[in-house]
């Protein structure tokens, strides 16, 4: 049985299996990782200018926010001390 990383950066936020995902950061690695998600989607909000009503910014956005959410979430589930690893 898999156990999980060796240098988790993440843990589970609660203990059971049936509660969902909830990553918390438990070392620097992970707050970097928060942050960069963060500050990546920050960014991106403001290169696209969404203060203008453009449906190509907001398409921009959209693709930029679930491809760096997607990411976060891969190096979460493999970097995450708990259940969440164990299949």
């Amino acid at each position: 049985m898999k156990k999980g990383p060796k240098n988790p950066w993440f843990e589970r936020k609660f203990n059971d299996a049936k509660s969902g995902w909830g990553f918390s950061p438990i070392n620097w690695r992970g707050w970097a990782a928060l942050i960069l998600l963060v500050g990546i989607n920050v960014f991106a909000s403001q290169y696209f200018n969404l203060n203008i009503l453009l449906i190509d910014n907001y398409l921009k956005m959209g693709v930029v926010f679930l491809l760096s959410l997607a990411i976060f979430i891969l190096i979460a589930k493999r970097k995450t001390r708990g259940v969440l690893n164990d299949k």
